[in-house]
């Protein structure tokens, strides 16, 4: 297996969905924001799904990337977007700043006891608005008004998507959504991650399209960056909002600086995707801020000659004690035997 890029330089990692388990033509994985589509002899999964969400106020910019396994050459990805979206490469420098900005803080605590180490019909087909080449990536943004024309389509053009899948397209088409397809064509298997691919729409509010998770048959977990005046959260449809805060504070990464002026991280597991996934995340502020910077504990071993310096100090010690006791028991014994002497006299 080799790993394959866009230009070549890996980000890290920051906004991240790391979903597995989706059927799809064969045992496949599902991502947040789209569904892989394998040929039908092929079989994908993808291990981390990380992007980076911005809104201008009238368009909204996912900057993706993904980490990939395919026992074969060809694979892609259906992404659906509430208005057509054009589609280019993104930037990893971004994913690198937004790594800086969320570093956690680190304290050390010492240890003095451990040692370390342990441990269907045809349908209308669709219509093809855009089409561009991003090296290894082939991106064609799709206007769709029939679900089986869709899927005739993806099926053609070697897209294979499980009929099941089918059924969560024709919720977006009725929505009036579009689709950016993804495909990653090469001569040898996907095994790595991609640079950043952008996709920027049109849409008045912003979303995070995750109701194709829905069919996943694992647990998900689904990590967003969102930018804002003031704190953000993610919701679903019916107002439950998804996820935890696991970092928050003002921006100071010059880069991200023009996304806005404050960041929230949020992270959300689905135990069960199919009955906690109701549709697709919407992101408003929450009109505070309140600073969360989590705290990683890194234990520092304090050893003498491989033994923790404590039991060293304790053994150092109980010597001592042990070599007192000698002396005055010594001390105790010497007198009686002077005292016996004394009296035999």
């Amino acid at each position: 297996m080799t790993r394959r890029t866009l230009a070549g330089a890996t980000a890290t990692m920051l906004l991240a969905a790391t979903l597995t388990g989706v059927g799809m033509a064969q045992p496949a994985a599902a991502c947040a924001c789209g569904a892989p589509t394998p040929p039908g002899d092929t079989s994908v999964s993808v291990g981390e799904e990380r992007a980076i969400v911005t809104f201008d106020g009238t368009t909204e910019r996912i900057d993706m990337v993904l980490d990939m396994l395919a026992d074969g050459a060809d694979t892609g990805l259906v992404v659906p977007t509430p208005t057509p979206a054009t589609v280019s490469r993104g930037d990893a420098t971004l994913f690198d700043a937004l790594g800086r900005q969320t570093e956690p803080v680190v304290e050390t605590v010492e240890d003095w006891w451990s040692s370390a180490g342990d441990g269907s019909s045809a349908g209308a087909p669709p219509e093809v608005l855009t089409e561009v080449d991003l090296g290894p990536i082939q991106a064609v943004t799709l206007a769709a008004s029939d679900a089986a024309g869709l899927q005739s389509w993806l099926d053609a053009n070697g897209y294979g998507i499980d009929p099941a899948v089918q059924a969560l397209l024709a919720d977006y088409i009725a929505r009036g959504w579009s689709f950016a397809a993804l495909k990653l064509t090469g001569e040898e298997p996907l095994d790595g991650m991609l640079d950043p691919v952008r996709f920027e729409f049109a849409t008045d509010a912003i979303v995070y399209p995750l109701l194709l998770s829905q069919l996943a048959k694992t647990p998900q977990t689904v990590r967003l960056a969102l930018f804002g005046d003031d704190g953000m959260q993610a919701a679903f449809p019916d107002g439950t909002v998804a996820g935890a805060v696991v970092w928050a504070g003002p921006v100071d990464e010059p880069a991200l600086m023009p996304f806005g002026a404050y960041l929230t991280v949020v992270e959300a597991y689905f135990a069960d995707p199919a009955s906690q996934i109701t549709g697709d995340l919407t992101i408003t502020s929450t009109g505070a801020r309140e600073d969360y910077t989590p705290v990683v504990t890194h234990t520092e071993y304090l050893q003498v000659a491989g033994v923790p310096l404590g039991v060293a100090i304790a053994g150092v010690g109980a010597v001592f004690v042990i070599m007192l006791l000698i002396v005055i028991v010594g001390g105790i014994v010497h007198r009686r035997s002077e005292r016996r002497r004394r009296r035999a006299w």
